[in-house]
Parts: C-alpha cells; sequence; structure tokens
C-alpha cells in the first residue's frame, strides 16, 4: 500500500501522517496490520472508527464506501464479517456491539447490545455523542451513548458532548478520529463540559448496567458511590426493569408528564436532540417524584394513545415479568381516565409505589 502524506489539520490538531492508498486492493482480502477486539462496552461504529483511525484510513466514509454503503448510512450486523476479516474483531462482539436494525415496516423490533428494542427513537445511532475525558483514558466510544435519553457520562457527571465547540455543528461517525471533529478541531479531556443533573447521572448509570455490567477497568459500571445516598424516585422505578421496559416508561412518564402543567411551567420545549433528552428525563423523574410524594396528579393528556401505546408495549412484553408487572399497573391507571381525558387523584393506583 503506497503511503500518501497527509497535513496537520485546523486548530494545530495532527490528524494521522499517513493515509493509505488502497486503490489496487481488493477489499474482499484485506486484514489490516494494526488489529483488536471489541473492548467491553465499545460502540461498533464506535470500533470501526478506532481501527480505521489506527490503520491510517480516511475514517468510516471510506469503510462504508468499501462496504456498499453511502456515508449517511449506520453500520450494522451485516458488516460484522468483513470488519471482522479486516481488523481481527470476534464476529460475535460486533454483533452485539453494531446492533441489527429493523427491516420491513410495522412495529418490527430492533436488536441492540442483545437485547430487543421496541422503537427506533430509542437508540441514537447517526449523531453520536461522546465524552471526551472517557475517551481519553479509555480510547474507545461507549455503546451506552447510543441510548437516545443518555445524555450524561455516569463516571465524570458531565453532560455527554453533541456539537463541536470549533464549528458548532452536531458530531459524526464520519469524523477522521475518534476525538477529532470533521473540522479538524480535537476534543480535549480539558474541554469545558456541563454538569449533569443528578437524574442524568443515574439514568446513564442504570443504562451502563444493561448493555455492559462491568467497565474497561472492571469496576462496576453503575452509580459512583457517593450517589447512591440519593436515588431519585425515577431511578427506584426503573432499577428492576429491562432495558427496553425501562425506556418504555421513561418515555411514557416523559411524555405524560408534558400535560402536567405545573410540570409544564418549569422549561420551554427544547429542539436540540441533546437538550430535548435532558428535558424528558427532567419532566418523567418530576412526575415519579409527584407520585412518590403522593401529591395529586392532574395531567391532561391530550394524546393519550402515544403513552397508550407505550405503556401497552412494556405490558405485553413476554421476556421479563418486572416490565409487565409497572408497566400494567400505569396502563390501568391511564385507562381509568375521567371522560375529559383527565387523569387525576391523591393516589395514582400503581402498585409498585412501594419500590419509591
Amino acid at each position: 500500500m503506497k503511503p500518501i502524506e497527509n497535513g496537520d489539520a485546523p486548530g494545530g490538531v495532527p490528524r494521522k501522517q499517513v493515509l493509505l492508498d488502497t486503490s489496487l486492493v481488493d477489499v474482499n482480502e484485506m486484514q489490516f496490520p494494526f488489529r483488536d477486539s471489541v473492548m467491553p462496552g465499545e460502540s461498533g461504529q464506535g470500533y470501526a472508527l478506532r481501527m480505521a483511525e489506527e490503520n491510517g484510513l480516511r475514517g468510516l466514509p471510506q469503510l462504508k464506501k468499501w462496504l456498499g454503503k453511502s456515508r449517511f448510512s449506520v453500520l450494522d450486523t451485516v458488516d460484522a464479517p468483513m470488519l471482522s476479516r479486516w481488523f481481527g474483531a470476534d464476529e460475535r462482539s460486533l454483533w452485539f456491539a453494531l446492533g441489527q436494525l429493523a427491516s420491513g415496516g410495522g412495529n418490527a423490533e430492533y436488536l441492540y447490545a442483545g437485547q430487543q428494542i421496541g422503537r427506533s427513537y430509542f437508540l441514537n445511532r447517526s449523531y453520536p455523542r461522546l465524552c471526551p475525558a472517557c475517551i481519553q483514558e479509555h480510547g474507545c466510544c461507549l455503546i451506552a451513548w447510543d441510548i437516545s435519553l443518555v445524555t450524561a457520562c455516569a463516571k465524570h457527571q458531565t453532560t455527554l458532548t453533541e456539537k463541536c465547540p470549533h464549528c458548532l455543528r452536531a458530531t459524526s461517525w464520519n469524523r477522521p478520529g475518534l476525538l477529532v471533529c470533521s473540522c479538524g478541531f480535537g476534543w480535549q479531556m480539558t474541554a469545558l463540559q456541563e454538569k449533569a443533573a443528578a437524574v442524568e447521572i443515574q439514568f446513564a448509570a442504570w443504562v451502563n448496567d444493561r448493555v455492559c455490567p462491568t467497565s474497561m477497568t472492571d469496576e462496576p459500571a453503575g452509580l459512583p458511590a457517593e450517589a447512591h445516598d440519593n436515588i431519585s424516585p425515577l431511578t427506584r422505578l426503573l432499577q428492576p426493569l429491562s432495558l427496553d421496559g425501562g425506556l418504555h416508561i421513561a418515555y411514557a412518564l416523559g411524555t405524560a408528564a408534558g400535560y402536567d402543567e405545573q410540570i409544564q411551567r418549569e422549561g420551554l420545549r427544547q429542539r436540540a436532540p441533546l437538550n430535548k433528552a435532558r428535558q424528558l428525563l427532567k419532566m418523567a423523574a418530576a412526575l415519579a417524584d409527584k407520585m412518590a410524594r403522593l401529591e395529586p396528579v392532574r395531567l391532561r393528556v391530550q394524546h393519550p394513545s402515544v403513552v397508550v401505546q407505550l405503556l401497552a408495549e412494556s405490558a405485553s412484553a413476554q421476556a421479563d415479568p418486572a416490565d409487565r408487572s409497572l408497566a400494567y399497573s400505569i396502563l390501568s391507571a391511564v385507562l381509568r381516565q375521567k371522560a375529559k381525558s383527565t387523569w387525576a387523584g391523591r393516589n395514582p393506583q400503581l402498585s409498585q409505589l412501594v419500590l419509591f
């Protein structure tokens, strides 16, 4: 392979100094010199980007071209055999890390991190978020960051980064390296990151536990020790649930809370994906807090079908009895609404309130 020189990127951050010319090579037979397995908890697309960077390639766009994909597509399990051949990872590990996208119409499910995911918007596959500190420490992107409601790093207790502070564009998997934006700006561990709210940190830790029970350092992936003394009602509610069941409940509570007048007054609707996810978690937590304190809950559910459908999907889950029990309890309360589409009462009929 003929080396191609490549200069420094804007902002003084060096890119890879050598790019490999593979135009005359059969991609089906390639095996790159730098090979590695998928790290515990590593994102599949993050693994592909890491290996492309280490082997001097032009990021994921080059890999997607060889795989017959457009630069706007995402990698999934169908790409596992070729990535395994190129970079040496076990195919089963790649299946777990890449996830299987649903095909066809209807309510087809996704398979991600070895688990069924009922709705496509539960996953954030195209616009990645990252914690620069984690990438510098561990050298990889985490699969937990691919969950749409994960907005924080549980370890560093900061919000994840979703846009470049230099060009202000959304982060992309098509960037040249793990810590390099497409514009050439390099994210540093010292980059200013906002302190995350407690519920965001706890939710991120709960997801970590579901997708990767141990971290790269073999330490528990869950909450920092100091956070265990102040676990929110929402976190206690989600703790026994599966990943898919917990996501259904969090989205259902957040959506329902959007019609609670008191909670709605606390903030305007957000449009940016990260801020929108943060707000939904905040509203879900606020509603859980009200129910835990047995305060009056009065919801004007203008579009009950969204909430009901989310709860019904979780209530019909075959694999996890905890998911079914909690979802059925909340669903029963919703379906007993008054004729004026109002869910009211000082004591919501939730059999799981003991969890609070």
